[in-house]
């Protein structure tokens, strides 16, 4: 048996199948996609509406700034100090600085004292307080001891107080109260003597009193 020519086939063997065609395109939805753009469309417009409320300023009522009073510093400025200058004296240069050297006191004589006694004369009562101020001055440099005793008298009466040793800084002021005695009678006159010793030298004052 011969083959048929132009066939290539066997005999006896079906033809092969054919390809399927493609499968059509699925449809769109368009219903969903229209109801999603609808709600897309209400959101825009609703943040358009809303969007301008919420960036400009409220108007219920007027915002005030917030004054905050700092409490007023006092500066107190530094007690004022008079600073000490030291002078700086480079090598080999002399310093101009002078030292102030005081000037030893002269004295127109030797060591001496006198005493100034108030009041000198004066009238008082039987049993009256007379103070006797005495004033004690060195001169040329006198700084001894002083030893001062007063003695009061009247015809048969007599009476010594001793006002002990005065010494140094001088002038120097002490006061001697005396009592006119009962015993003297009224127009007598009451002769005082102040002695005073010191270094070997000594000075007499003489005072007055008068009873009335």
């Amino acid at each position: 048996m011969e083959d048929t020519p132009g066939t290539g086939e066997s005999p006896g063997q079906a033809p092969p199948a054919e390809p399927a065609p493609p499968a059509p395109p699925a449809p769109v939805d368009r219903t969903r996609w229209a109801i999603i753009a609808f709600f897309v469309v209400i959101a825009v417009i609703v943040a358009a509406t809303a969007l301008p409320g919420l960036i400009s300023p409220r108007s219920a009522g007027s915002v005030h700034p917030v004054q905050t009073t700092i409490p007023a510093t006092t500066i107190v400025p530094p007690a004022h100090r008079t600073p000490r200058l030291t002078p700086v004296v480079s090598p080999g240069v002399t310093s101009s600085v002078t030292p102030t050297v005081t000037a030893a006191p002269t004295y127109s004589g030797p060591p001496d004292f006198s005493i100034t006694i108030t009041p000198q004369q004066i009238s008082a009562h039987q049993g009256d307080t007379v103070v006797y101020h005495m004033t004690i001055q060195g001169e040329n440099g006198f700084s001894g001891q002083i030893h001062m005793v007063v003695t009061a008298s009247f015809f048969i009466f007599s009476q010594t107080q001793d006002l002990g040793y005065q010494g140094p800084p001088y002038p120097k002021t002490i006061d001697y109260p005396f009592v006119v005695p009962n015993t003297i009678p009224p127009g007598a006159t009451v002769n005082g003597v102040v002695t005073s010793t010191g270094d070997g030298i000594t000075h007499e004052d003489h005072l007055t009193l008068t009873v009335q």
